[in-house]
């Protein structure tokens, strides 16, 4: 299922495919969860927002006009939320609707632009083989990073082979990103 692109995803989704449902959750959970996070809001807030944008998209999914599109799609839903829920925190009306336009004006637009790029790096470290996933992840997102020694014993491989297994690794990143459009 996790091999399914959005648009096949989406259309199982709509037939009540619940494997689908939750295979698209499984894909942008990450994303969706860290936007509040991004607003500085907390762990209780956060879960409140993903579980809002999960129940609009449920709701709204077939309304979605360019399935390619469904990650923005997501984290316009989520930013408006957090917009909504910060601004409610501060007295403003509940009544705050936000347009493309706002999107594009306001400061925290380019968020969008970041949670996206992150949303593809995810997606390009999921492709890759076990093993490189693994080196991947704890030379580059695990705090504290292992040593080469630590991993090297976690990997069952030899110190003076994590250098070269690392190269490999970025290298065959780096393709996955560019084959997902990935600019840097």
């Amino acid at each position: 299922m996790t091999d399914r692109s959005d648009p096949e995803l989406i259309a199982a989704c709509l037939d009540g495919d619940g494997k689908a449902w939750e295979a698209l959750v499984q894909r942008y959970k990450r994303l969706i969860y860290s936007i509040p996070f991004k607003w500085g809001l907390p762990r209780e807030d956060a879960m409140e927002i993903f579980q809002a944008v999960w129940l609009d998209c449920f709701q709204e999914l077939h309304s979605l006009r360019d399935v390619d599109r469904l990650q923005a799609w997501l984290v316009r839903i989520a930013v408006r939320k957090c917009y909504r829920f910060a601004e409610n925190r501060r007295g403003a009306p509940a009544s705050v609707e936000l347009t493309e336009t706002d999107l594009r004006e306001d400061p925290s637009a380019g968020l969008v632009q970041r949670l996206e790029q992150e949303q593809v790096i995810r997606e390009a470290v999921n492709k890759l083989s076990p093993r490189c996933k693994q080196v991947i992840e704890a030379l580059f997102f695990e705090e504290p990073m292992p040593s080469y020694a630590a991993l090297a014993a976690r990997l069952g491989l030899s110190v003076n082979s994590i250098g070269f297994t690392r190269d490999r690794c970025l290298e065959r990143l780096g393709t996955l990103l560019g084959d997902l459009g990935y600019a840097y």
